[in-house]
């Protein structure tokens, strides 16, 4: 897939793919997310993308909400760690009107009292819902270990004695602060020409007065592994054990997440799965997963089992993980990870709307959409030895810690 780019003078990036599809799809990434967040302003970032759909300063919410939906349409959005996300689905006739209603919800949201109080009975509700969620809510908890002190370790929700003092004026000083217009992407992939590509996000976005921060991101606080058993009262027990891993920006990501896809990726075939689920029959869910940020990252061994078989499951998850420190992946399963976590990325790439979000993220990391041949490249160079030394380097025995919700 190629891409097209090129920057407003307002410092807002724009990327462009085409492909054959009466659906586009466009989104605005802005470089904006929970760990930019005060301690004071815990749960603000999610409020206002909340907050962006109840009115600006030419549409009621009613409007903005029925815009797309008329013609069969939608706009939507989610708020990460590190960013906001905007996007939208739509005939590729409506493409003008799509990213007409991102720029008037992103830019022009009034943030009134009476739709603050309103939404946020609304995000209570979600974070009670969010609490009944043991396998959701148990990411957060284990986050918030191993970056306890720092923003990122902190929930994206927020809690509801932190968002209960939030007001007007909170919400448009976050938005000029950190909604800059050179942290944010906007990303189309639909089938348009380039000059109506252009031409539609000058004419949306290119009248938006820059507005540019020396806001840096806070540097995370020091790791202490440890060991945490909470009561849930819940009918399963839930573990995930991890540490801290590289960072998006590392040159090992590569080999970091080849070893996680082999231990514990979405295939039948992981080794987790295999031992845990197939050979067992002690779990229904259990996964590796790696995340990572900008300056740092994290992975994870995550299950659900019976708690009679909580001793067990922790005994050979942690045999499959010290296999994947000790023991490098013959020529032939090297071969095969490879292909998988290729073919992965190839099925994901066939969705339009996952491309579209994937570009707009890249292009804010790294300023750029990496081709897929690059990428093949950096897979095909990984060996076995590199995926055991990062197993020995995430899986440390020294740096792991241990959640458990019994």
């Amino acid at each position: 897939m190629e891409y097209e780019f090129f920057q407003l003078d307002n410092g807002i990036r724009c990327v462009f793919a085409r492909v054959k599809s009466p659906v586009l799809y466009c989104g605005l990434t802005i470089g904006a997310g929970t760990r930019d967040e005060a301690l004071r302003e815990h749960g603000m970032a999610h409020f206002i993308e909340h907050l962006l759909f109840k009115g600006t300063a030419k549409r009621r919410a009613y409007h903005i909400n029925s815009l797309l939906d008329n013609v069969g349409g939608e706009l939507n959005a989610y708020t990460t760690k590190e960013e906001t996300v905007v996007h939208a689905v739509s005939l590729k006739g409506d493409y003008a009107k799509a990213a007409d209603l991102i720029a008037d919800v992103t830019f022009g949201s009034q943030f009134a009292e009476r739709d603050i109080e309103i939404e946020r009975g609304v995000i209570v509700d979600e974070i009670n819902s969010y609490r009944d969620t043991p396998s959701e809510l148990i990411y957060d908890d284990f986050e918030d270990m191993l970056f306890e002190g720092s923003s990122l370790g902190r929930n994206i929700l927020g809690t509801p004695k932190s968002i209960a003092r939030f007001g007007t004026v909170d919400f448009r000083r976050f938005v000029e602060s950190r909604y800059v217009t050179d942290r944010m992407v906007f990303s189309v992939v639909g089938n348009i020409s380039s000059a109506r590509f252009r031409q539609v996000a000058e004419d949306k976005f290119g009248a938006i007065p820059a507005r540019r921060s020396d806001y840096v991101r806070t540097q995370v606080a020091s790791y202490s592994p440890g060991c945490r058993e909470l009561s849930k009262g819940t009918y399963q027990s839930h573990c995930i054990i991890g540490g801290r891993a590289c960072s998006a920006m590392s040159p090992e990501r590569t080999a970091v997440s080849l070893m996680v896809n082999v231990l514990g990726g979405p295939s039948a075939g992981s080794r987790l799965n295999i031992a845990l689920r197939e050979r067992n029959g002690l779990c229904y869910t259990v996964e590796a997963g790696f995340t990572a940020y900008c300056d740092t990252g994290m992975a994870t061994v995550y299950f659900g089992c019976d708690r009679d078989n909580l001793e067990r499951c922790i005994s050979l998850a942690e045999t499959e993980i010290a296999r994947m420190k000790e023991e490098p992946l013959s020529p032939r399963a090297l071969a095969i990870a490879k292909r998988q976590l290729l073919g992965q990325i190839s099925v994901a790439s066939d969705n339009s709307e996952s491309v579209m979000l994937s570009a707009g993220k890249s292009m804010l990391l790294y300023g750029d959409v990496e081709p897929y041949e690059s990428l093949k490249a950096r897979v095909d160079a990984v060996s076995a030895e590199d995926i055991c030394m990062a197993a020995q380097r995430v899986f440390d025995s020294d740096g792991l810690s241990c959640l458990v919700y019994r």
